[in-house]
């Protein structure tokens, strides 16, 4: 299992988050610890980081193999989070 590892601005997005959604967030990054590579790998200018789909949010994480970590890099609506 990997550990989780988040960024300052990903800590910032959960703080904003109601209850609910926080939850949801963090169960769905919990299940992604198993098999980190399981989402969508990202191309251009964000190569080497992976995409994590939640209901209409994402969030964008790198894997750190030799670390086992998972670093989440932010977590955002779909249409906002690939611009920063």
């Amino acid at each position: 299992m990997y550990e989780l590892v988040f960024s300052r601005e990903a800590v910032k997005s959960l703080e904003r988050a109601t209850p609910q959604v926080r939850r949801r967030i963090i169960r769905a990054l919990e299940r992604m610890r198993a098999d980190p590579l399981k989402g969508k790998r990202l191309r251009g200018e964000l190569e080497g980081l992976f995409s994590l789909r939640i209901g209409g949010l994402r969030a964008v994480y790198e894997v750190d193999a030799e670390a086992g970590a998972i670093i989440v890099h932010a977590i955002g609506p779909r249409g906002d989070i690939y611009k920063k």
